[in-house]
This record gives C-alpha cells, sequence and structure tokens, in this order.
C-alpha cells in the first residue's frame, strides 16, 4: 500500500508539472509572486500571481507558476505590486517649462538639460504613455526619439484644428501665425483675416483631418475658447465646423478631444457628442458665485448629457493648482522637485527673470487675493469631478503639462500631483488608477496594446511597494519602471548631478 501512495504521489507532481506553462526566453523578465492590479471594465480583483515578458511583451500573466527556461531577468514581487504604466492623455513636449523661446536663446544649456531629463521625469513618476495635444512637428518628434529611455509618445499632428485667428493661434503674431498652425480651419467670417495664399478648400474640416491622420496622428484636437484674462471674444467653431470635425475623424479612424472648460463650451460639445473635452469644467460663467458646495441645476443636466454620451472628461485639476502655484514662494523648494528637474533650471526659475510669469499675470493682485480666486474656481472643478465620479462619468486622466509658460507643470511631478488633486476633489482610488491605464487606452483606441496586464500587451508596468487601490501615496511608491520589456530602477531616472 505504501509503495502504491508513493507512485501515485510521483504521478500527481509529475501530472503537475506537466501542466505548466512552458516558456522559452531569449531576451525575458519574470515577475514572480507579486500582487497583480489591472482591470479591463474598471473592477478590480487583485491577486497573488507571475507575470513574463520576453522582448517587449507581456507572453504570460496568471495566478500558477510557470515553467520558464532561457535567458531572463528575474524580479522577486514578493511584498509588492505591479499596474500597468500610466498613460498621460494630455501633455505638450515641445519647449521648456517657464521659458519663452528666446530665454531658451539665451540660455540654451539650460534648454538641453531640460529636455534630455524630461522623458526621463515622466517615466520616474510611472507615466509609461504620452499624448501630446499640441503640435508636434518630425524635428521634435526626432528629438524625443532620439533619447534612450523615454515613454511612448502619441501625437495629434503638426498642430490642432483651430478656427482661423481663434484659440491658440491668437497667441502668435499675426505674420506668422498661420504658419505655425497649418491645420487651421478656414471660415468665412474670418475672410478677411486670413492670408490670399490660403486655399479656403485646403482648411476645410475634412482635408484638415485628412492632414492629421496623414502625419501619423492618433486623434484630432480642436478648441472651444472664447477667451481668459485680458483677451475676449475669440471665433469659434460653429456646430456645422464641429460636426464635420466629428464626422472626419471617425471616418479617418481617430478620435476627436475638444479644448474647452467654460459651461458654454462644455454644454455646445455634450450636445454635438464630442469623443473627449481634454478640460474639466471650471469656468462657471454666469454661475461662478455660486457657493462651492453645490451644483447650479443647468450645470447638472449639462453633466448628465456627458454621462449619458459617456464623453470622455479630463479633469486637468494642475492648471489652476498651476497658475496659483507661481504665488507660493516655497513651491520650488519640494524635495521631489530636485529628483526630477535640474539643478541649475530650478535655481533659474528663483531668479527675477525665471519669475516673469507670475508676475505678469498677478502684477496687481495679492496672494491672499489670489489664494480666493483660484481656490474658488478650483473648488467648482472639484465639485463637477466628484459629480461626474459619483454617477459613472468617463473620467480620462491628463495633466496638460505643462499648461501654459509656467514652471509649476513639471513632467512628471505634474501627473503625480494630478493624481493627489483628483484624490481630493472625491474620486475613488480604483477609478482614479482607471482614468489613467485602461479608460485611456479604450478612449484613444490603444487598449489593444496598452492599459491592462494581459498577454500579448506591450510592456509597460509598474512595480510598486504600496497598492494604488489602498493609498494615494502609492504613486510616490515606485521601485522598478518597466518600459517595452526594459527594466529600469527608478532611482537610475532621476536628475543626475
Amino acid at each position: 500500500m505504501k509503495k502504491i501512495l508513493t507512485i501515485l504521489l510521483a504521478a500527481i507532481l509529475c501530472s503537475c508539472q506537466d501542466n505548466k506553462v512552458q516558456l522559452n526566453l531569449t531576451e525575458g523578465v519574470y515577475i514572480s509572486n507579486v500582487t497583480i492590479i489591472s482591470t479591463e471594465d474598471g473592477t478590480y480583483s487583485p491577486y497573488i500571481g507571475h507575470l513574463v515578458v520576453e522582448k517587449d511583451g507581456i507572453v504570460y500573466v496568471g495566478k500558477d507558476e510557470p515553467d520558464i527556461s532561457g535567458t531572463f531577468e528575474e524580479i522577486d514581487g514578493s511584498g509588492k505590486f505591479i499596474i500597468p504604466g500610466l498613460i498621460d492623455s494630455h501633455v505638450h513636449i515641445p519647449g521648456v517649462q517657464g521659458m519663452l523661446p528666446h530665454h531658451i536663446e539665451k540660455y540654451p544649456e539650460l534648454a538641453t538639460e531640460f529636455k534630455s531629463q524630461m522623458p526621463r521625469s515622466y517615466l520616474y513618476y510611472g507615466f509609461t504613455t504620452l499624448i501630446d495635444l499640441g503640435g508636434m512637428h518630425e524635428e521634435d518628434i526626432t528629438s524625443y526619439n532620439m533619447e534612450q529611455a523615454k515613454p511612448d509618445l502619441y501625437h495629434v499632428g503638426h498642430s490642432g484644428a483651430a478656427v482661423a485667428n481663434g484659440y491658440p493661434m491668437n497667441f502668435a503674431p499675426e505674420e506668422f501665425r498661420f504658419e505655425a498652425a497649418p491645420n487651421f480651419i478656414y471660415m468665412e467670417s474670418q475672410a478677411e483675416n486670413i492670408p490670399d495664399k490660403y486655399d479656403p478648400a485646403d482648411h476645410s474640416p475634412k482635408a484638415v483631418v485628412k492632414r492629421i491622420k496623414s502625419s501619423g496622428a492618433i486623434a484630432v484636437k480642436s478648441y472651444y475658447e472664447s477667451g481668459f484674462g485680458h483677451m475676449k471674444g475669440l471665433p469659434l467653431p460653429t456646430k456645422d465646423i464641429m460636426e464635420e470635425l466629428l464626422t472626419e475623424a471617425h471616418s479617418n479612424g481617430l478620435v476627436l478631444t475638444v479644448h474647452a472648460n467654460s459651461f458654454a463650451g462644455h454644454s455646445f460639445l455634450a450636445d454635438i457628442g464630442v469623443d473627449i473635452i481634454s478640460h474639466g469644467l471650471w469656468n462657471w460663467e454666469e454661475y461662478k458665485d455660486v457657493p462651492s458646495d453645490s451644483l447650479p441645476v443647468e450645470i447638472i443636466n449639462m453633466l448628465d448629457l456627458q454621462i449619458k454620451k459617456q464623453i470622455g472628461y479630463t479633469p486637468t485639476l494642475t492648471v489652476i493648482e498651476g497658475e496659483e502655484a507661481l504665488a507660493d514662494t516655497e513651491f520650488l523648494d519640494q524635495p521631489s522637485l530636485k529628483k526630477v528637474v535640474p539643478k541649475d533650471l530650478l535655481e533659474w526659475y528663483k531668479t527675477e527673470e525665471g519669475q516673469w510669469f507670475g508676475k505678469k499675470i498677478f502684477s496687481e493682485l495679492t496672494v491672499a487675493e489670489i489664494n480666493t480666486i483660484y481656490d474658488n474656481v478650483q473648488s467648482h472643478a472639484m465639485l463637477a469631478l466628484k459629480y461626474l465620479s459619483d454617477n459613472n462619468g468617463l473620467i480620462l486622466f491628463g495633466s496638460d503639462t505643462p499648461s501654459g509658460p509656467i514652471y509649476s507643470n513639471q513632467p512628471g511631478h505634474n501627473g503625480n500631483w494630478e493624481l493627489k488633486l483628483m484624490k481630493e476633489a472625491g474620486v475613488p482610488l480604483h477609478k482614479i488608477l482607471a482614468s489613467a491605464t485602461i479608460n485611456n487606452a479604450k478612449a484613444f483606441r490603444l487598449d489593444s496594446a496598452l492599459g491592462s496586464l494581459v498577454k500579448g500587451k506591450k510592456a509597460n508596468m509598474i512595480i510598486m511597494t504600496k497598492s494604488p487601490l489602498m493609498d494615494i501615496e502609492a504613486y510616490d511608491a515606485i521601485e522598478i519602471v518597466i518600459i517595452g520589456g526594459k527594466v529600469i530602477q527608478r532611482e537610475d531616472l532621476e536628475v543626475k548631478e
């Protein structure tokens, strides 16, 4: 009997061994006994398991230990957590934070240091995919791709589909405004203000979207912005233009994402049913003096329409917070900034010259007045976000880094700040994680390769010592970033002295 039991036990063990997944790797990574946090639908069921990468792709994810041979790096994930790499769906790669072109020309060494560190700073905070929603020319993309360690980059073409002389074209001098925005939309109401050399047929929504598609873009970016500050009454797209942009975008397999932050803008876009609104609702216009703890019924009705149509909503809370931070004399002394911003550039920001933008927009205000104004606007933005979150709105993570020529929206650091502000607004941790992973991947049609930890998807992931489903500080507890199967220790992404 004892001999029979021994034989049976050996047979069972052999059978279990035979049932193991067999993997022979040539350039592999094996992460064992790690808590896997991933979702396809926003519902999380973390479990301790194993994940295997071959070259730049995931080849195995599961609870059972695989049988691995060949060449691979093994990472013991015991007591740690792994999530998909984060996707920031609203960044602006060209330029240098806090600098205008004449600053960059005057201090080329500062610009060079920034541009070299910039992609590493995004990775430092776990952002393995970026979507640039401004204009990117081939030289911008080539320069970015020359960096060794960098997030995957997607874009919306050489410029957004702005209406002629509208936002953001209005920032450029008239003599080269149209060259800077090659994908502008022609409007008859602006005909007298458009140089004769531009053929209206080349700047119809159909022609513009076709040009954007041919540039390798994944989305069309447009704008609904009548102006702010000292600029008012800017040209706005008509309903016909926006509907045609949406139709042409979809015909070309692209997504339409539109800049808007006002009640009028969100209402206009919700009615049309665009894919994504690339900013949150903080400009309540005629409702701006409503107490910050209540939502007017008109705004509720508009948000309900966005929820019903599942229009992507990108809060970009750091737009408001970032501008307010220009009045904070201690902001630049944060130890975290020293990890991701070159030392000499940080010191320049503290100079009279580096403080130029804050002095320009706050010249007539005290710090107390600045805080009162911005806190009121932000409270409205957070209230709208919480309503969407509580009622199953489609929240997409985007940081708008940088939202203007400001030093307070730094690569990676700004996205980390945005995550924390979303938590402060009352968005649950699991929805925050989904917004920066699977929601963004699906909204921008990248989910066949990104957004979750699934066999066949790209090996972009983060290993952390805390769970992002339990603690927002988990995004500060990143230990390893894996981008395209390449394992990078977080400390190796810091600014080099």
